[in-house]
């Protein structure tokens, strides 16, 4: 089973870090991950905030980053999983008719909380959970 990540990355957009070292990061984790017998087969990124760059349809909870991906890879974005700490993050799963699983953090607002749950989201504690909890309800 494939895994894609799509990232919001507003860091890039007010000038805190560059592309090339958002890649650097992408390509470290990448590495670490293999090492540990997992894959990440893409990632997508958003690099743009609206306060500085205007909006975009590639920032979450817009869906084109899972767009391209689906483009790309071949996916089936309603049987994919959404997972994240925001509720934009779990959002697109609506959309696409998809399992969602918003992971509970210390930065994740209440609201986020009681929006995804209303979206239909499961709340969890860890992604390690919801890929659990994902793959048990897989076909």
């Amino acid at each position: 089973m494939p895994s894609i990540v799509c990232s919001n990355q507003s860091g890039i957009a007010r000038g805190l870090v560059t592309l090339e070292q958002y890649h650097a990061v992408r390509v470290r984790i990448g590495e670490l991950l293999e090492a540990a017998g997992a894959t990440l087969l893409d990632s997508f990124v958003c690099p743009h905030h609206e306060q500085f760059t205007g909006p975009c349809a590639c920032r979450k909870p817009g869906t084109l980053l899972f767009e391209r991906a689906a483009s790309l890879h071949g996916l089936d974005l309603s049987r994919s999983m959404f997972a994240g700490d925001k509720h934009r993050d779990v959002a697109p799963a609506v959309q696409f008719g998809a399992p969602a699983y918003l992971v509970r953090s210390p930065d994740t607002p209440e609201e986020h909380v009681t929006r995804a749950r209303a979206d239909g989201a499961e709340v969890v504690d860890s992604l390690l959970d919801a890929a659990r909890r994902y793959l048990e309800r897989a076909p």
